[in-house]
């Protein structure tokens, strides 16, 4: 193992090497949710029509009234390749063969993204931008484990300016079972060297926290989700935000 180093999280010490994140809802403000849900809603429509659309939405946790999403529903939890399932589903509930209903999901979903990357620009939730370069500059590993897609995650990281400080990005496309699966953890600990047992996983949902446990996480962190029971009950440490996050000052 090599030697850990200290971060502070509030007022809770942990040592570790690599720092992995979810996305949604832990580093990014969950507005790319409802950028996400008319952005497929508005492709399936014209793909296919609004019947499916609506059904869609229906199966997908998506009120089309103003686009808000259920932050425990597909959209917002599933694995990509659940959530395609889903769309493939509400296609198949409205006349369309399976098979073609799956193709129609794929293709929906991928030009729904390109939509979205020229409507949606990235937020972190405040503080988060300055938290991850302390750690970044104080020589921590950082990634990122993610249910979405991984060139989703990469454009993402690009656009807010932060790809290169990441040393590995991880989504559910890459692996045959995203969380709360461990596989994107134990993939991302493999493909940069480190042992889950030096990593601490951070995440905002009760998935998080099993993925990190099953993987053998040194720790898991729960933050921005503090009065669910069902998260908080799993997690080390809870806290309000990784802006709290920070590195302790050397002894002078």
């Amino acid at each position: 193992m090599n030697r850990l180093q200290k971060i502070v999280i509030g007022e809770q010490e942990v040592l570790c090497n690599l720092v992995l994140f979810d996305l949604d809802g832990t580093l990014l403000d969950e507005v790319r949710y409802a950028y996400m849900a008319r952005a497929r809603f508005e492709v399936i429509s014209k793909m296919v029509g609004r019947e499916a659309a609506v059904k869609w939405a229906e199966l997908s946790g998506v009120d089309i009234r103003d686009f808000s999403v259920d932050r425990y529903g597909p959209l917002a939890r599933a694995p990509r390749k659940e959530d395609i399932v889903v769309a493939a589903c509400a296609l198949f509930l409205t006349g369309h063969r399976w098979h073609r209903a799956r193709e129609i999901a794929e293709k929906a979903y991928r030009e729904a993204d390109r939509l979205q990357e020229t409507k949606y620009k990235p937020i972190f939730f405040k503080g988060v931008g300055g938290a991850l370069r302390a750690l970044k500059k104080a020589g921590l590993k950082l990634g990122i484990a993610t249910n979405g897609s991984s060139a989703a995650a990469r454009g993402i990281m690009a656009s807010l300016g932060f790809e290169d400080l990441f040393d590995v990005i991880v989504g559910a496309d890459m692996v045959e079972k995203g969380k709360p699966a461990p596989d994107i953890i134990l993939l991302a600990c493999e493909s940069i060297g480190v042992e889950p047992s030096e990593t601490v996983y951070v995440g905002d949902a009760q998935e998080d926290m099993v993925a990190g446990r099953a993987a053998g996480c040194r720790a898991v962190i729960a933050v921005n989700n503090v009065d669910d029971d069902e998260t908080t009950s799993l997690a080390d440490i809870v806290t309000y935000s990784v802006a709290n996050f920070r590195v302790p000052s050397p002894p002078s």
